[in-house]
């Protein structure tokens, strides 16, 4: 049984069926005490991530 994700904006879940546009979200940074870099994902609805992005900041979605 896989899971869907759930929105780090809304903490709702994401119905992946009905919401084609929602995006894993990757945050990416130095550790240095890891040595190198550390990456995390994180979900957002469509609907969240545009009303949390600056207009002027173009968002496409890869399906």
């Amino acid at each position: 049984m896989e899971l869907n994700p759930i929105c780090c904006f809304c903490y709702l879940i994401i119905d992946l069926d009905e919401d084609e546009g929602a995006t894993v979200v990757k945050l990416g940074a130095v550790d240095p005490a890891k040595g190198g870099n550390v990456t995390q994902r994180a979900y957002s609805h469509s609907g969240c991530l545009r009303e949390r992005v600056h207009p002027n900041i173009d968002l496409w979605w890869e399906f």
